[in-house]
């Protein structure tokens, strides 16, 4: 495996897109969290790499890539993800992988533009839009963010959603690591980013029976967004599709503190996608 990193940026419907390749053969596409970049893939990309080309994009207006200074939507970071497999010549299907917003781009992408996809993997994805009660919660802190910026008490509860409340104590290095870029993303591509993909986020139950590629729904066990019973209900409206849990108390949790045991899971899904679904 060539284990030489390449970045490159790649203009986009949503901006200039910081996109890293490491690997060849079957091309794998790596999404990220909202509040993060594809530096939270490394743990998990490490163990997927052997024999494959992993292409990690790094959302608009998160880690090098371009701020967005107005609102976009799923079926845009769509566009920009098949813009981007345009740019590097990438024309057979492509197992995705995306982290809660990732995820929701890959179902996205499935649903709209079913030959780019031979199986999509979400980790901590809810395909529902947000509750009344998730709303009355999160709006406020929305807004916020947009006028005192990533404060502590603020970051304090972005990273409860992304990590749990054990990770400072078990993973401390990890878990500055992920909250630092939280803390020094541009606050204007950031807000726009939370109002996008957050606040007005549409449920995916529409898009969810179009989807034919075979689709894994990973859910963490303590995840306070998703529940394994929700991701279970919105596969049973898929063709091809199932949900499991892993250890976790957020949405980032697997990839940081157990990657072992997601990178195999993934790879017995990849190695017989419908057979393995069956299985669940």
């Amino acid at each position: 495996m060539d284990t030489k990193s390449v970045s490159r940026t790649i203009p986009t419907s949503v901006g200039n897109l910081a996109v890293h390749v490491i690997g060849s053969g079957p091309p794998t596409v790596l999404w990220h969290s909202l509040f993060v970049d594809s530096t939270t893939w490394i743990p998990l990309r490490d163990r997927l790499a052997a024999h494959r080309q992993m292409i990690s994009i790094d959302g608009p207006g998160h880690g090098a890539s371009i701020a967005v200074r107005r609102r976009f939507t799923m079926e845009e970071c769509a566009e920009a993800a098949t813009a981007v497999l345009d740019a590097l010549g990438v024309t057979e299907p492509v197992d995705w992988v995306g982290n809660a917003w990732g995820g929701h781009v890959g179902l996205v992408t499935a649903a709209h533009d079913p030959d780019r996809c031979r199986s999509v993997v979400t980790i901590g994805t809810p395909t529902q839009a947000l509750n009344r009660r998730e709303r009355a919660k999160i709006v406020p802190m929305v807004w916020a963010y947009r006028i005192a910026g990533p404060i502590p008490p603020l970051t304090t509860a972005v990273m409860n959603v992304l990590l749990g409340k054990d990770l400072s104590r078990t993973h401390p290095q990890q878990f500055e690591a992920v909250s630092r870029t939280f803390r020094q993303a541009p606050r204007r591509g950031m807000h726009q980013a939370m109002q996008s993909i957050m606040v007005h986020r549409q449920g995916l139950e529409p898009l969810l029976p179009r989807i034919a590629a075979p689709t894994l729904m990973v859910v963490p066990r303590a995840d306070t967004m998703i529940s394994v019973e929700q991701a279970r209900a919105a596969a049973a409206t898929m063709p091809h599709a199932a949900a499991t849990t892993v250890e976790g108390g957020g949405h980032i949790t697997p990839l940081i503190a157990n990657p072992d045991a997601l990178a195999d899971l993934i790879t017995a899904f990849w190695r017989d996608p419908v057979g393995y679904l069956a299985t669940l």
